[in-house]
């Protein structure tokens, strides 16, 4: 689809702002507490339990606040509402095909949280399930590992902020929410940038072997559907892996001990 030269204007600087948010992803996308030996009390005191594995209150209330400062940032970037991106996008809801509708309207839900009790929860057990079901496909990393793919996201956030830096308008705004970023960390109660490293290191350990089971799932249904590619292969395959995840939850033996919570199938 050709598109305008607003349109192309309005994306050029939706993809700005998506290079600035990227460029400081780092800081803030490893924030739920990471998998460590559990105690007995720590299981009696969990909010649910997946598979037998605790969701502890401290990690709800990370998720809780990291879902805040997202929203934070997104307001302070200047980032755009889906409804928005597709209206400079000159996209026709009534022409999208069912998929299409479908994947847009699940970003829209994704975009729009803010810190919800019920939709932190769901976060935290469908990563917990995806997590649990690629460790039993072998995908499990270590923290070696872990360590390495961290110096890695390091080093490309590093030379990526430097460029940005050299802009003008671009250091305005990644100042601003490197401002975001600081209050963050306070918030979290991150005391040296040591414990911020250990924390993400540990983050990546659960991260990673979910993204290479996404992958393996992409690949394999791309496989199996040759005669669909482009836009069309990217809702349908995402839809999938939804529909696969929904499944894991509906396998899963998922105790939920706090009365205010429930699990919500997308």
């Amino acid at each position: 689809m050709e598109e305008g030269d607003n349109v192309l204007a309005g994306n050029n600087r939706i993809l700005l702002k998506a290079l600035i948010v990227m460029t400081l992803l780092p800081i803030l996308a490893f924030t739920a507490c990471a998998r460590s030996s559990q105690s007995p009390k720590e299981i009696e005191e969990a909010v649910a339990l997946v598979n037998g594995q605790p969701i502890n209150k401290e990690a709800l209330e990370k998720e809780m606040l990291r879902m805040q400062l997202m929203a934070e940032m997104r307001v302070q970037s200047g980032t755009v509402s889906i409804d928005e991106f597709l209206k400079q996008s000159g996209r026709d809801w009534s022409k999208m095909s069912p998929e299409e509708k479908r994947y847009y309207l699940r970003a829209k839900r994704q975009s729009e949280m803010t810190g919800d009790k019920n939709k932190a929860f769901n976060r935290l057990v469908r990563e917990e399930v995806l997590y649990q079901e690629a460790v039993k496909e072998g995908y499990e990393v270590s923290i070696d590992e872990a360590r390495r793919r961290y110096q890695e996201i390091e080093t490309l956030s590093q030379e990526s902020l430097k460029e940005a830096l050299k802009e003008e308008k671009v250091k305005e705004e990644i100042e601003r929410l490197q401002e975001v970023d600081k209050k963050f960390q306070e918030r979290m109660g991150f005391t040296s940038p040591e414990a911020l490293t250990e924390y993400r290191v540990q983050r990546l350990m659960r991260t990673m072997p979910i993204s290479r089971l996404r992958e393996k799932f992409k690949a394999d249904w791309g496989n199996k559907h040759p005669e669909i590619r482009g836009d069309e292969f990217r809702y349908m395959v995402e839809n999938r892996w939804e529909d696969y995840t929904n499944e894991l939850l509906r396998q899963a033996d998922i105790r939920i001990k706090d009365k205010d919570l429930e699990v919500i199938y997308e």
